[in-house]
């Protein structure tokens, strides 16, 4: 049961940092947002990438890290 307890903590934490990079970070290119956000599926990945360039269009010089083929789709 212990065990149970500290994944679904750990899932909590991990997905609420996710949640954290893409909707209130004022940084695009943050390392443990990026290395969370390269490991996603497919579909969260691109909506992330879509929110971030929605947030950070204008001022990122170029994708974060694991947006790269997403970034210029949008």
């Amino acid at each position: 049961m212990g065990l149970i307890r500290l994944l679904l903590l750990v899932v909590v934490l991990v997905g609420g940092y996710w949640a954290f990079y893409v909707y209130v970070s004022g940084e695009p290119y943050d390392e443990i947002g990026t290395a969370i956000n390269s490991k996603l599926p497919a579909d969260a990945r691109a909506f992330a990438c879509a929110e971030l360039k929605r947030r950070h269009g204008a001022t990122a010089a170029k994708p974060p890290a694991g947006c790269e083929p997403y970034w210029t789709a949008l």
